[in-house]
């Protein structure tokens, strides 16, 4: 089988986070065999393409190359990986550090599960990798294909926070105030996203400024959702979320939102660099705009808002 996850990842930096559970690789034939040997969980739902059991109080998690030929062609790229014996699962290849990175990376862009933790895990990688070998980088076009296959229908579906201004996105709640809180928390003579064709990624401006203006762009966006945040959703009493806790969830809201997948990777890429772009003490532009914020009628008022409003996190 192959071992994955952070188990994966802490065999190649030992410095990494400590694992908690087994993420695997395997087929039919191994199931077969973990199913003499181990309980199934009764937490999780078993599937074909995907089966849990429990060992020493932990969770294992296979993913059953047999049914998904994502996986077999991963499995068979590793064929001759290093490998580690392990107590009742047997031996386990592990993959190249550079295929950890890519499964870290192209999942960011959907409201996976532990995102924050996800994208911790991606910047201990990028700090460590150099550069991804060829054979590896060849996986890249799959592991993005994988990551619609599992995610994109759901991502598609769900409800949503909040929403930039991006024309592919049905948009924020109230235009006018999202154009006014731009003009507010530019951060040039104009608002990014006032300048021609700014989601297309500045082709009319000189190439060296343009990636520096996508920045730009997304810093503004991300401090205009958390602006929209704190005065559209009704007041209630010791409701005082810091403007950092504020900034991080919009950043996630932002990079998970309806835009396309290209500039949604490139909030992933860059997330380091867009959350250093935005200043401390930008919610003083906005302080004179908190008479807009409803307050909460009480337990059940504004359709359940006020007893089911969620932290931003």
């Amino acid at each position: 089988m192959l071992l994955i996850g952070s188990r994966a990842i802490a065999y190649h930096f030992p410095e990494f986070r400590e694992p908690r559970d087994w993420d695997l690789i395997g087929d039919d034939e191994d199931i077969a065999r973990l199913d003499r040997a181990l309980p199934r969980s009764e937490r999780h739902a078993q599937r074909r393409d995907k089966v849990h059991y429990r060992l020493d109080g932990v969770s294992v998690e296979v993913a059953n190359a047999s049914v998904i030929p994502y996986w077999a062609m991963v499995s068979a790229a590793f064929a001759s990986a290093p490998t580690i014996e392990a107590p009742v699962l047997g031996p386990l290849r592990i993959p190249p550090p550079g295929f950890l990175l890519l499964t870290k990376q192209c999942g960011l862009i959907y409201r996976v599960v532990h995102w924050h933790k996800n994208l911790e895990d991606l910047y201990f990688l990028r700090d460590r990798i150099p550069f991804i070998p060829e054979h590896v980088a060849a996986l890249l076009p799959h592991t993005l294909d994988d990551s619609r296959r599992m995610f994109a229908e759901g991502h598609r579906r769900g409800a949503r926070d909040a929403e930039p201004c991006h024309p592919a996105a049905p948009g924020p709640r109230d235009p006018r105030l999202h154009r006014e809180l731009h003009e507010r928390l530019r951060l040039g003579e104009l608002a990014a996203s006032l300048e021609p064709r700014a989601w297309d990624g500045f082709p009319e401006r000189p190439a060296p400024s343009r990636r520096e203006r996508m920045i730009d762009l997304f810093a503004e966006e991300g401090m205009v959702i958390a602006a929209e945040r704190r005065l559209l959703s009704p007041a209630m009493e010791g409701d005082l979320h810091p403007e950092a806790e504020l900034t991080r969830w919009a950043l996630r809201v932002l990079i998970t939102s309806s835009m396309p997948e290209n500039l949604r990777y490139f909030g992933v890429n860059y997330y380091r660099e867009i959350a250093a772009r935005i200043p401390r003490g930008w919610m003083s532009a906005i302080r004179d705009l908190e008479h807009l914020r409803p307050a909460c009628a009480g337990p059940g008022a504004s359709g359940g808002l006020c007893d089911a409003e969620e932290a931003p996190r």
